[in-house]
């Protein structure tokens, strides 16, 4: 219960962040531009506490996430149509009342600081450095360990358990989380692979297909590891029976156990049932005395490769902050292709609550890993969903930056303002397409946790 409450609130903190970045860049382009601000709030709803420092009211408000920020002459609007005039009426200095171009500039700047976070931060962890863990490359067929079917796109393209996926359309690979970013948005697409086995390259081609309740391209293989183990949970049941780090698990109830795969099918089938190991340990083979089979798995942690990342200089992490940035755009843009791809949505797309929920457990994943490792991976996650925010936001659908952009360009463009009548249909449509999409993704997460 404790753990939960604390990924949600880890979840909401970071999200914050991001929509603190995005509320700070519409801010300070509107003072830079001659706008003013009337309030800059952390959070929504009531006010708390703050300060008014010049016209702008800085404030806490009582729904801790995010935040807005507030122009003068945003109410001119209502007194527009209110007075059914031709027209928004603004004064020098108020949002309605300064150049289109202007307030194109204030609200393409949200996105932007979005953008300019995420290569900030990507920048950064590629100049300090840090400590990372990763598994080869190595591929288990999923074929040869699920009932569910017994032909994937790796069986056609004649993969093999135990092969090593070195390069895909010619980029190297050397880490197996790095097959799903090359692989995970292009579902149909023929692509060819160089595998290594038994010493040799072999090249073989591949079209990954579209799981529709995930919502990504699939090939049907699981990560080699070997079984290993790195860590047995102290004073648990487990390391009572003998079991130490640095065994290699080698069968199951004279089950052989060659990668953890393996491990993990034969003691699901064992379910509550006894079970003896074999192991080796310091080149000699020992029988160790029963374990029950549930307790196995949840007190040991096996071993995968653990190193320093390279350190680059501040030109070159410049560089990588740019690519890894524009890398993540364009996996942005190839996601939401995937939603015309009949895909089951409410699985796909996470509403409000399997976001914060998710981004929280991101978070305290990587903290019980350490400091270190816990801002690594919440920085991380921050930018790439500041990224997807940028993205969202620049589309043009009323409400969003990109809807309000769209307007002033057609009133730069026909030399005339807009008519509030126009904008306010605009903005009505806008309004039920969003709310729209926030209740089925809402609807989406509610069956996904009562599901759970």
């Amino acid at each position: 219960m404790l753990t939960g409450i604390l990924e949600i609130i880890l979840g909401i903190i970071g999200l914050s962040i991001v929509v603190l970045v995005h509320e700070g860049g519409h801010y300070f382009a509107a003072r830079l531009t001659g706008i003013r601000v009337e309030t800059f709030s952390v959070g929504f709803g009531r006010r708390l506490f703050g300060f008014k420092r010049g016209e702008t009211d800085y404030r806490v408000s009582l729904v801790p996430l995010g935040g807005y920020c507030r122009f003068y002459g945003e109410q001119s609007f209502r007194r527009a149509l209110e007075e059914k005039l031709d027209h928004i009426p603004g004064e020098e200095g108020e949002f309605y009342g300064s150049s289109p171009l202007k307030r194109i500039i204030v609200s393409i700047s949200g996105p932007l600081a979005n953008l300019i976070f995420a290569i900030i931060v990507f920048t950064m962890i590629s100049w300090i450095g840090f400590q990372e863990h990763y598994t080869d490359p190595r591929i288990i067929l999923v074929s040869e360990w699920s009932e569910e079917r017994n032909s994937w796109p790796s069986d056609a393209a004649g993969l093999e358990t135990g092969d090593y996926i070195i390069s895909v359309d010619g980029h190297f690979v050397d880490r197996f989380h790095e097959l799903r970013r090359l692989l995970v948005f292009r579902p149909g697409e023929e692509i060819e692979l160089i595998v290594r086995r038994s010493g040799r390259e072999i090249p073989l081609s591949i079209t990954p297909e579209l799981d529709r309740a995930s919502g990504v391209a699939i090939i049907g293989v699981l990560n080699w590891v070997d079984p290993l183990i790195a860590e047995v949970v102290p004073d648990s049941s487990v390391e009572s029976t003998g079991l130490l780090s640095g065994d290699r698990i080698i069968s199951i109830d004279g089950k052989d156990v060659a990668h953890t795969v393996a491990f993990f099918t034969i003691l699901e089938e064992a379910a509550g049932d006894t079970v003896t190991l074999s192991v080796e340990r310091s080149g000699r083979r020992l029988e160790l005395k029963p374990f029950i089979a549930r307790n196995i798995g949840t007190n040991i942690s096996f071993q995968v490769i653990s190193g320093r990342s390279v350190r680059l200089n501040g030109f070159q992490a410049l560089v990588k902050g740019f690519r890894e940035t524009i890398g993540t755009l364009s996996s942005t843009l190839r996601g939401l292709r995937m939603l015309f791809l009949g895909i089951e949505l409410q699985n796909a797309v996470s509403g409000p609550i399997r976001l914060i929920s998710d981004t929280g457990a991101v978070v305290a994943e990587g903290f019980r890993s350490g400091i270190g490792p816990g801002l690594l991976w919440s920085f991380e996650l921050m930018s790439l969903i500041s990224v997807s925010l940028a993205f969202l936001n620049l589309l043009p659908i009323p409400i969003l930056d990109g809807g309000q952009i769209l307007l002033f360009i057609i009133e730069i463009i026909g030399r005339k303002p807009i008519n509030p009548k126009s904008v306010y249909r605009y903005q009505f449509v806008g309004t039920i397409i969003v709310l729209i999409i926030a209740i089925s993704a809402t609807m989406g997460d509610v069956i996904h946790f009562s599901s759970r």
